[in-house]
């Protein structure tokens, strides 16, 4: 596949995030859909596939671990790739979100062209 194919699920319960990235993942080629919360992001992975999945934790209601861990738990949704983008970036946090099968890690603020490269990097695995 080449990576700008790729359809990409944006997670962020702050819309000027979900905006920006939306905007600049979409000039990159990407198809993107966001949405502005854990149940909702469930609810479009169970009706649409993706490709990846941009995921923040810290999220009112069904927070970025319980979104990660049902995606990993569920036969259909399993192989989605995740990377968490939070700005929770202690260690515990970090290995957490690994345990619990996200393919990268990006703390806030993030520099765009370091978090383009990881979505290659994870797209292209």
């Amino acid at each position: 596949m080449n990576y700008t194919d790729a359809s990409i699920l944006i997670v962020d319960d702050e819309e000027a995030n979900r905006d920006i990235l939306s905007r600049r993942l979409i000039k990159e080629g990407y198809t993107v859909a966001t949405a502005k919360g854990g149940k909702e992001a469930l609810e479009m992975l169970r009706t649409e596939h993706y490709d990846l999945v941009l995921l923040d934790i810290m999220m009112p209601g069904v927070d970025g671990y319980e979104v990660l861990a049902s995606i990993k738990s569920e036969p259909l949704l399993h192989d989605t790739q995740v990377i968490m983008i939070s700005a929770l970036s202690d260690k515990t946090t970090v290995r957490r979100c690994v345990e619990l099968g996200a393919a990268d890690y990006v703390g806030k603020p993030f520099e765009l062209p370091f978090l383009k490269s990881r979505i290659r990097q994870t797209l292209l695995v």
